[in-house]
């Protein structure tokens, strides 16, 4: 198993906070360089990212994040297993055909009506609550009192807000139920808050807490490949039945 090891050799000075927003983070003016947040990003979409990015990156990080990776060896899969799994596959295809015909025999007309209405009318409550406009605003705050400043945006996009003075904020467009938010403040855990459904009301006032994170680190990404030792025999075994 391959492992990566990620750091950054010259951390820079300047303020993600005021960069432009983009897609995947925000845009630098001094170095006129897209910023890719990888704060928000799980370790294997962090390695998913790397590893299919031929072009230096720049990114910001959360300090625990800048560590050695593994990098799991999904290529060399073995032939048994995928022989194993092609005759499994094809025997309960085969079977659940086989029950599906038997139980599509048995099967009266009056219960498929039932079940289709029964569908439809579920059908048209769910697309009205997913269709409903939600107006949103709230406060962003530590244990100390408000944050000036941080960033409310809409997962997936651009879109955003930024909090005042007070810590206040309102966002630019209605949201739907099942929308997600992101709170991004510098030194502070990004925060993820789920729209759910308020009901008769079409307003919604949220109070968001957020805790302080670890250093953060901004700057052009290392990515340097461990060395590891050969595998023996008996590793060599495994890993023909876990993929490792």
């Amino acid at each position: 198993m391959e492992k990566l090891n990620l750091s950054i050799k010259k951390p820079c000075s300047e303020n993600f906070a005021s960069f432009s927003k983009t897609n995947d983070g925000g845009f630098c003016q001094s170095c006129k360089k897209n910023v890719i947040d990888f704060t928000t990003m799980s370790d294997q979409e962090i390695l998913s990212y790397l590893t299919n990015k031929e072009n230096k990156t720049c990114g910001l990080f959360l300090e625990s994040q800048l560590k050695t990776y593994s990098i799991p060896n999904n290529k060399k899969t073995s032939k048994i297993a995928t022989t194993f799994a092609s005759h499994f596959f094809n025997l309960s295809l085969l079977s659940l055909l086989s029950f599906n015909a038997a139980f599509s025999q048995d099967k009266r007309v009056v219960n498929e009506i039932v079940k289709i209405d029964s569908q439809n009318q579920n059908t048209i409550q769910d697309s009205t609550k997913i269709n409903k406009k939600i107006s949103v605003e709230g406060i962003v705050s530590d244990p100390k009192g408000p944050l000036p400043g941080a960033y409310i945006y809409l997962k997936g996009t651009t879109i955003s807000a930024q909090t005042d003075l007070d810590g206040k904020f309102k966002f630019p467009i209605p949201l739907k139920i099942n929308d997600v938010l992101v709170v991004s403040f510098i030194g502070y855990n990004n925060k993820e808050v789920l729209i759910k459904d308020t009901g008769n009301n079409v307003k919604l006032e949220i109070d968001i807490k957020l805790k302080g994170s670890d250093i953060v680190l901004l700057g052009e990404v290392s990515t340097d490949k461990v060395y590891t030792s050969k595998k023996t025999f008996f590793q060599k075994l495994k890993s023909i039945f876990t993929n490792e």
